[in-house]
């Protein structure tokens, strides 16, 4: 049985891209140009800035700003151009003669990137002791302008202009493309039996009664239903990847003690396995090191895990479904016993208008076919829904959201930091009426901002749904709706939104605050000092009394007075004008810098 090489076979295109360029590095070694029709794609280029006095070639660099400004129009044209090409960096175009390319490539690919919004597949050769660099382009979805903001593609050897118009009549003839979702060459002869059985496995876990016969169906109709198997035999790109041996490891998990620590368990190498058969063996090595506490509920014992299952999966998936396929790169999994930590770093930086700051908002698919193949399986949630449950699993044991950022190169990293579960946190999230709210991300994230900050208002709020400030109001309205027993889960106070006192009362018990305290939760209640809370306060307020301090930290009105009158002796705030019922505290000279700094930061 064969193996499938992904970056060879997954996209017709990259293959015969790939024999092209072998075409013209033979033709180069031989001395001779390559002909017009192989130059049409394969396109020759020295790295700019090399020339000196009299056209005299001088050392490169590594991290060279011009070639990389050169380079990224060059991509930006070939990624226009129907079928997409390849650059040859580090041969002279006239002549064909090999000058040597200096570029550091991850270097290269990440400033190409950082220009035109595209981050190309960059890879070295050596012929005859020279490096060279090979550019990989693949065709665009859409219209990528170049450095100077203008369209152009590639046309008789050379990058013209194209009207945009124009370029939107070709892409109308290939909508909807997905490489993914290409036939391949391969059959169900080429499957590895045990990838089905895991396929099977996967739906048990997950079955609802329209699956209990696609467990059962044969190999053969199970991919076709799967939506793998086309009608002449031959399975799709998606269930190629999926099904068959793969000639690497796609999924490369290291286990260390402590963070830049000890290495426990390095990667193994789990080339000739399929890609559903890495993610059973990675999910089994993390199911071992992701370890149980043991909590008590009344007279009964249970155990939750110190990272939540599903996120750990959904984290695991996510990479796999949207990461890069071009990259010949594995997905990094690693994960830090001490911390019950888990990252995940992804070759491909983010897509389709999905930011770091909209995750949980724009949906986008980079392959629909696998992530619709992975949806099949019950494998994650359906389309785009998985860092929802990524942030919803993490907040319902008291654990920080996850992080999600774009690294250089460009990679996603997402890291799950886990730990003891805190159990006051999960006994409110777990009390909240109606009981489908329990699934809303919204709700979480209002519970969890509500557990480290003493207030929310729709405006700051917004950033943290990812949503307009509309919508965080509408957010919190559904969240005062909610109940915890008979009372609700949110009260209003003023022109802003507390936890109610019922909520309050299933996390704030004497027992656990030591506890609450190290993990950042409900320190706004009965500080040692009332700055921080001032602090927060004058972000959307002028004024401050001692009411307004006793409803947010749960101390008496004397014993808030006694606070304020501190911070007032240090100078951070000042009394106002006023007395009696309308007696007030303002920003003092101490604080009102910072509480300048901090409206900017949250406005």
């Amino acid at each position: 049985m064969s193996t499938f090489p992904p970056i060879a076979d997954l996209v017709e295109a990259r293959a015969q891209l790939r024999q092209a360029v072998d075409e013209v590095l033979r033709q180069l070694r031989n001395g001779t140009l390559p002909d017009a029709v192989e130059r049409e794609r394969i396109d020759l280029k020295e790295e700019a800035g090399r020339r000196g006095v009299g056209g005299l070639l001088l050392p490169g660099s590594p991290h060279n700003l011009a070639a990389a400004d050169q380079l990224a129009n060059e991509v930006a044209c070939l990624a226009n151009t129907p079928g997409g090409g390849a650059l040859l960096v580090g041969v002279e175009n006239a002549t064909g003669a090999l000058l040597g390319a200096v570029l550091d490539e991850e270097w290269l690919r990440h400033r190409i990137y950082e220009r035109v919004d595209l981050a190309p597949a960059v890879e070295p050769i050596t012929i005859d002791g020279v490096r060279l660099l090979a550019i990989y382009v693949a065709e665009a979805r859409e219209p990528v302008e170049g450095t100077d903001g203008k369209l152009r593609w590639r046309t008789g050897g050379h990058c013209e202009p194209v009207d945009r118009a124009e370029w939107w009549l070709h892409r109308q003839n290939s909508a909807g493309h997905d490489d993914m979702a290409a036939t391949s060459t391969r059959t169900l002869a080429d499957v590895a039996p045990a990838s089905l059985q895991i396929a099977r496995r996967y739906l048990q876990e997950e079955a609802g009664p329209e699956d209990a016969e696609l467990v059962l169906a044969g190999d053969a109709d199970l991919l076709s239903r799967l939506g793998v198997r086309r009608p002449d035999g031959r399975l799709t790109r998606a269930g190629t990847l999926m099904f068959c041996p793969a000639d690497r490891t796609y999924l490369s998990l290291s286990i260390w003690d402590v963070e830049g620590g000890d290495v426990l368990l390095a990667p193994p190498d789990l080339s000739g396995l399929s890609l559903i058969e890495q993610i059973a063996a990675v999910e089994a090595r993390l199911d071992t090191a992701n370890t149980a506490v043991t909590l008590r509920n009344g007279f009964a014992e249970f155990g939750v895990r110190r990272l939540p299952p599903p996120a750990v999966r959904e984290a695991v998936l996510n990479a796999v479904a949207h990461r890069d396929w071009l990259q010949p790169d594995p997905v990094t999994l690693t994960f830090v016993q001490a911390d019950s930590a888990l990252q995940v770093v992804s070759p491909g930086g983010f897509v389709g208008g999905v930011m770091a700051g909209n995750v949980l908002t724009q949906r986008y698919a980079r392959y629909p076919a696998l992530a619709d193949l992975l949806r099949a399986m019950r494998m994650v949630e359906k389309q785009g829904m998985g860092v929802d449950r990524m942030y919803r699993e993490m907040i319902a044991l008291g654990h920080r959201p996850p992080v999600i950022v774009e690294d250089p190169g460009p990679r996603l990293r997402v890291r799950l930091a886990g730990g003891d579960p805190v159990v006051p946190v999960m006994n409110l999230l777990g009390a909240i009426q109606p009981a489908v709210r329990r699934r809303d991300v919204r709700m979480a994230l209002i519970v969890y901002t509500l557990l480290h900050e003493p207030f929310v208002v729709p405006e700051q709020l917004a950033a943290v749904l990812q949503r307009s400030a509309a919508e965080a109001a509408d957010a919190l309205e559904a969240a005062a709706e909610c109940r915890v027993g008979d009372q609700p889960l949110l009260t209003h106070f003023k022109d802003v939104w507390i936890l109610s006192q019922a909520a309050l009362a299933l996390v704030d018990a004497e027992r656990d605050r030591p506890l609450l305290r190290r993990r950042g939760v409900l320190t706004y209640r009965r500080p040692d000092s009332a700055e921080q809370v001032a602090r927060r306060w004058f972000t959307v307020h002028d004024r401050f009394t001692t009411g307004d301090h006793a409803v947010l930290t749960g101390l008496t009105k004397a014993g808030a007075l006694r606070q304020l009158e501190r911070l007032t002796e240090d100078g951070l705030l000042r009394r106002g004008p006023e007395m009696g019922r309308n007696a007030h505290f303002v920003a003092g000279p101490g604080l009102a810098p910072r509480v300048l700094a901090d409206r900017s930061e949250t406005a």
